[in-house]
Order: C-alpha cells, then structure tokens, then sequence
C-alpha cells in the first residue's frame, strides 16, 4: 500500500516517517512510489505541499483502487496523538492552532484529562480540583501570577477553560458565602488576595472591616477562613493601616488592665500596633511584667524577628529581684548560676536605667570574698577560668571540616551575650552553648587576655608573651601545626583570602576602649555605642564567612578576658587616693595597683578591709598587687566611664558563646516529673527540663494550667544543647470534682530555639489524695 499523508499545517514534525520538504523532490518521489508498487512494497510519505497531493491523486487514479490511500494529520489528532489521550469533540482543530497547544512543552499528568491538563499547565495544579479548595486557599492565591493569568485569558480555550471550571466551582457552592467567595476569586484573584490580606488585620476591628470591606467582610466571617499562611504585606494596604491608626490612637489606656485589653484586640500583624503599645509602655514602665512582654511576644510572634530587639529593650525595662547575699559556702556552679540569673541581670538594668544601688557593691564584695576565700580550689580544680576556655572546647577545636572563628572581645562582660545572640541570630547563626568563666585576677587585660589566649595557669607560666606566640606557636603540641592563626584586628580578617588554618583567632579591642571613654566623648550612650560596634563586628564576620564559602561549616566562638563596672562619684571610698601616692605603688588604676615586695610586706592588716591583697607568686603574676573592694578606688571615678581589675562579679565574670548555622529542626524540650503523687494542700511540684538539641535554647517557662491548681510560672534565661535542670514549683492543690484534673497535670512549656517561639503541652499522669487520709473502720482492724 502507497499511503500518503497530508501535512498542510506541518503538524507531524515528530512523526517517523518520509517527509518530502521540497518541490524539486517530486520527480525522486514519484520513482520511489512507482518502484515501492513493482516490488509490492509498503511506502508512506508525508507532504506538505496541497499541489503535490493534488498531482498524487491524479497519479492514483491510473492505479488500481486500494494502492494508495490519502489521509490528512489535522490538529485534533496530532495532539490526540502526542499527548496520549482523547481530545473534547467540541474542540476544533482551529483552537488548536490558536492556542499553540502543539508547540507547547505541556507534560500532561498521568490520571489529568484534557481540562485538568490545560489548567494545571497554564494556571495551577490546585485548579484541578473538582471543588473550589477553601482549605487551600492561601495556596491557591499564592499561584496566581497576574501578567501570566491575563495573557492566558485572551486565548479563547485558555479562557473558556478556567470559566467553564469556576462555573463548575459556583454550581458545588453549599452556601452563598461559598459562592460569593468562588464569584470574588473568579471576577478578580489579584483583588480577592487585597482584600483577605485587610480581612487578616480587620477581623480584630470589626466596626472598621465592616466600612472597608463592605459585604465581604461577613462572607469572610461566617467562612472561618484559616488565612495564616497567605502572604501579608503592609506595603499594599496603606488605607487599611491608616483607619487602624486612627483608631488605636484613639484609645488611651490608664492602667494595665486597659492596656492588655487594647493589646487584646489588636491583630499582631502590624508594626503600629506594636508601636504604640510600646509607647504606651515607655509611658509607664511600672506597667510591664515579664507575663505582659509574654502576652506581647505571643501577640507579635509573626514579626519576631523585626521586633527582636524593641522586645528586649522592653523587657529591659522590668526591674529584676534585689539579688540575695550570696553564701560564702556555695560551689562553683551554685555561684555562677547566682550571678548569671540574679545578680547581673540587677545591676545591669540599674546600669541602663541610671539608679544606681549602693547595696550592690557590699553584695557583689559577698562574691569577691568568696572567690578570694576559694580561690586555691577554683583556680586549680574548676575549670571555669579563663584559661580552662580553649583546653575545654578542644574537641569542637579540632573538628574535622569545621573552620572556627574565635573572637577575642576585650571587656565584654556576661550582660552583653544576649546583644551579640540577637545579632547573630538575625543573621542566621544561633547560639549553641553558653558558659560563664573567671578572669584572672587583677581584672586586667595584660594578664587575664594572655593567661586566656595560652592557655596558662599564670602570668609567670606563659614564655613567649606575644599574641602571635601564644596563638600560632605555643598550642603545637596540643593541635596541628596549622591549628590556629592569629589576626591582630577584625579588619585584617577581611584580607584573608585563602583559608589554610583550621581556627582563627581575632583579637577585637573597640569595646574596651568605647568603656573607657565617657558618653560625652562617644557622643552616645555606651549601651548603643557597644550596639552599634557589635553590628559591625558582626558584619564583618559574616562577610568572612560568605566570602570564603563557609556558611555550613563555621562555628563561632566568643570569649573575652575580663568585664567592667561604672563606681559614681558619690559612692562611698574607703580607700584614700593620696595614700597610693607615695613611694612602692608603683602603677595605678581605678581599680588596682601593683606595690613593690618591700611596700607590700609592711602594709597594715586593716587595710585588707578595703582591698584583696594578691602576693605576686600566689597569684603567679609579676608583681604584687591590691584590688579595690566594694565600690573603692585609687582613682577619681564618676559614672560616665567603665573600669576593672577589681573582683566585682561584673569584672570577673565573662561569657563563652557559640554560635552555629542551624542545620536540623528543632526538638521539644523533655519534661520529667519527679513525683507524681500530690495531696489538696500547698506541694511542690518538681520537674527535670531537657534540651535534646545541640544548640542552647533561651527564654523557657514552665506553667502549670489546671483549673484547682494556683502556681507561679517559673523562668529559664538559658539552657544550654544535652543539658538539663532540675526546678521546683510552689503550688496549691484545690479540691476538685474534674476527673481530668484528679489524673493529669497540664504543664506548658514556651521557649525560643532559632530566634523562634515555640509552645508545646505535657499532661503527665498524677495521683491526688486527701490532705488527710482517714483511717479504715473495718472491724477487723487491730
């Protein structure tokens, strides 16, 4: 059989068969037909050109009848063909062509048919659906591409498509809400994405939803439409914002309670409403409590991280406990723990609020007392001195793959690691790990940095006493010969361009000397000073990181040689600066001065009242020397400048951080229950918190949520990756008659992980007695 097959429109470009492209091929074709139909052969060809066919079926009619046979590839069974499936009868060959169906790269999907194929191609897969997807209608929205959509309509079977579907939509609409949805979404989806993104704010101010959306407003109501992952932004609702202004502004609440009302109904979702809730709070300070700023972050959880730091300055604003007296008998980590959660977070909020307590020097001189008392042990057996920093962290040092960044930040006391966590975490690295270490003593850079930095127990024990020494030489035998590389200035990282250590350790001086000067000086207060030179420090770490491609593979260290303290002009001096004056002091600061042996060896006992004495070789340093107590100087203070060398627990105590990009989820914390049998009386309820993550999660509350049970929420600042602790709970049992609240007890934990907050709920089974349990009567009671 001769078959010949029509191709006018050139539609069988991806058939395999004979094509004849050109005019001057007749003659050749004409023979091979001929010869095909002497050897009784099969022969097909396909042609373009409607003359050609024309002079074939000339040629066929001096053939007998069945030699050859004509048939034309027409637009429906070229597409039928390479699409595998059936194409609509009403769909004519012309739509085809119009639509560019046939020069497309559409895939259809196995199990789509003709519609659905057009449809999950042009528009989105979610169209597919036979009803309008109300549960996925943030998704849907999220498809919908205006400039694609409006050309796809002006091809009339695109356009005749996705109607004859919305109708479809309509027609399965079990309500008018449904349907006026589904008719709102098919007049204008661009329209319908505004007018939820208003719905989202509105919602919490009816009376102005109901003027600014008009019907809508109720049809979005009644639906209970869940919009939690539709796309806001407050740049394409500029009106909307402005009537919430007007209205929040109108209000003006004159105690707490009003203001956690207004608070109440506000949607979360702006950045005025929190403006002027965070005014309101400025306005009166008294007002915040730690409760509050929970019920405020919960509220704002969707802009957490712009709002990061405007929530801890607020939060800054709560005046913490009045620290206890410490016991002298406390262990190392009862102290530290002392320090870190009571008594520098008090005196850093009397920093930043200028009320300055003069109880706090004859507190933190408790903890001066108590490290000079222990020294001996501490120094030889805690590992917690600076020193004990870079032999602790030796594994997470010689890590395979991992490149660590050590920054050496002089003067950074414990109170700013939360800054710097806030900026790290901004920038994508979170805190894994948070430790508290001892400086050396005095509080000094010259001693505590190089005794830190080598790795020695003193000042006498370090040999090579340059920076460079220290770092690059004298941890060889301890690490790799290319272990560590030091870099003199957070500037000189940035000229690094190939990476050939395995740990760099940049030494950055600007926070040291910003303390040092006043705030006149600085132009500034130090608080934002210090901000804004760890944003750049911070900056320029990243810029290491991405220049040299190490975003998965860094860890960030940050440790520090001592902190400081701010003494006013008007405290107390027990110490008489004209004294130090005279001969065998030989070097003063504020806060220590270095005395020749013979001077030292004739000073007057009573003087140890005012001042820690510290004999050189005791303290294995070069010289011998006295600390200042409490608030006392050898030198003028006020309160515009920082000092140190003393042995306040602001001087002495200093952070080890860090930080690592965020590499798995985040798992809940474990909650074990000590005990779980408890009488209708005051008990403590007794809890073990665990972090099964690897890096530090902050900011945990424990709360117990039964009906008949009164408690306090407790606080955690920070707990650090595979650690746990141990809390208590005062708590009052009531009487009840619920039988949930007889066999479980309803504990909810919030923290934040990844600069993200988290809530999750735990109902371990309890047992609940009488407060006294009566005795039996049986009669066989002996």
């Amino acid at each position: 059989m001769i078959k010949i097959i029509a191709d006018p429109n050139n539609l069988g470009f991806g058939i395999r068969l004979e094509r004849m492209d050109s005019m001057a091929e007749y003659p050749l074709r004409v023979k091979d037909i001929q010869q095909a139909y002497e050897n009784h052969q099969e022969y097909a060809l396909i042609i373009t050109q409607p003359v050609v066919i024309q002079w074939l079926k000339n040629m066929a009619a001096r053939y007998p009848q069945g030699v050859f046979h004509f048939e034309t590839i027409d637009a429906r069974t070229a597409l039928a063909q390479r699409w595998g499936m059936d194409i609509p009868t009403n769909l004519t060959n012309e739509d085809i062509l119009q639509s560019g169906l046939l020069s497309s790269d559409v895939r259809p999907q196995p199990g789509f048919g003709f519609e659905d194929t057009l449809l999950s191609h042009y528009y989105t897969p979610i169209l597919t659906s036979k009803t309008f997807p109300f549960t996925q209608l943030p998704s849907l929205l999220g498809t919908v591409d205006p400039q694609r959509w409006k050309a796809n309509l002006a091809i009339p079977l695109l356009a005749r498509t996705l109607h004859t579907r919305l109708e479809e939509w309509k027609s399965k609409a079990r309500s008018s809400e449904q349907r006026q949805l589904v008719e709102l979404f098919a007049t204008d989806p661009y329209a319908l994405i505004l007018q939820l993104i208003r719905f989202r704010v509105l919602r919490s101010y009816p009376t102005i939803g109901e003027a600014v959306l008009g019907e809508a407003f109720d049809v979005f109501r009644i639906l209970k439409l869940q919009l939690d992952d539709l796309k806001f932004e407050e740049s394409k609702i500029p009106e909307t914002i402005l009537q919430v202004t007007y209205f929040l502004n109108n209000q003006q609440p004159q105690n707490s309670d009003d203001l956690v009302t207004l608070l109440d109904r506000t949607s979360g979702m702006l950045s005025v409403e929190f403006e002027i809730i965070e005014k309101h709070l400025r306005d009166h300070s008294d007002w915040i409590t730690p409760e509050l700023m929970d019920q405020i972050e919960e509220k704002f959880s969707g802009q957490s991280r712009q709002l990061a730091r405007k929530i801890a300055t607020l939060r800054g604003l709560i005046r913490p406990p009045k620290p206890e007296t410490p016991d002298l008998s406390w262990n190392v980590d009862t102290m530290l723990s002392w320090a870190t959660e009571s008594y520098l977070p008090y005196q850093a909020w009397c920093n930043r609020q200028e009320q300055f307590d003069s109880d706090l020097f004859a507190i933190g001189d408790r903890f001066s007392e108590w490290l000079m008392k222990n020294w001996d042990d501490i120094h030889a057996n805690s590992k917690r001195m600076v020193f004990n920093i870079l032999p602790n962290k030796a594994v997470d040092l010689k890590r395979d793959g991992i490149v660590n960044l050590v920054l050496v930040i002089d003067n950074l006391g414990w109170t700013f690691s939360e800054m710097l966590r806030d900026m790290f975490q901004e920038r994508g690295y979170f805190l894994a790990g948070a430790e508290p270490y001892l400086a050396m003593l005095p509080s000094e850079t010259e001693i505590s940095k190089k005794c830190l930095l080598a790795g020695a127990v003193g000042y006498q024990a370090i040999d090579d006493k340059t920076y460079k020494g220290m770092i690059e030489k004298g941890w060889v035998p301890y690490f790799k010969d290319n272990a560590f590389r030091y870099i003199s200035d957070i500037g000189s990282l940035s000229a690094i361009e190939t990476i050939d250590a395995a740990s760099y350790v940049v030494n950055y001086l600007a926070i040291d000397k910003a303390l040092h000067k006043s705030a006149d000086e600085i132009g500034m207060s130090h608080r934002d000073h210090i901000y804004h030179l760890l944003e750049k420090l911070v900056e320029n770490t990243i810029f290491f990181i991405e220049k040299h491609g190490l975003q998965e593979n860094i860890r960030i260290h940050v440790v520090s040689d001592h902190g400081s303290t701010r003494i006013p002009a008007s405290v107390q001096n027990d110490l008489d600066p004209a004294f130090f004056k005279t001969n065998g002091f030989e070097a003063r600061s504020h806060r220590y001065v270095t005395v020749s042996s013979e001077r030292f060896s004739g000073l007057a006992d009573n003087l140890r009242l005012d001042c820690f004495f510290l004999p050189a070789n005791d303290f294995m340093n070069p010289e011998n020397v006295l600390c200042a107590r409490r608030g006392n100087r050898f030198l003028p203070t006020d309160k515009d400048f920082y000092v140190h060398g003393g042995l306040l627990p602001e001087e002495i105590i200093v952070p080890y951080l860090v930080f690592e990009p965020a590499t798995i989820a985040t798992q809940d914390l474990t909650v074990l229950l000590k005990k779980n049998e408890f009488r209708y009386r005051m008990e403590t309820v007794e809890l073990e918190i665990g972090n099964p993550n690897d890096s530090a999660v902050d900011q945990i509350q424990v709360s117990l949520l039964n009906g008949n049970v009164e408690s306090e929420p407790i606080r955690i600042a920070l707990l650090n990756g595979k650690k746990n602790m141990a809390i208590q709970i005062k708590t009052r049992f009531k009487v009840t008659s619920i039988l949930e609240e007889q066999s479980n007890l309803h504990i909810r934990i919030r923290y934040h992980a990844h600069g993200e907050q988290h809530t999750f709920d735990v109902l371990p089974k309890i047992t609940m007695k009488k407060m006294v349990e009566e005795k039996s009567t049986s009669v066989f009671d002996d």
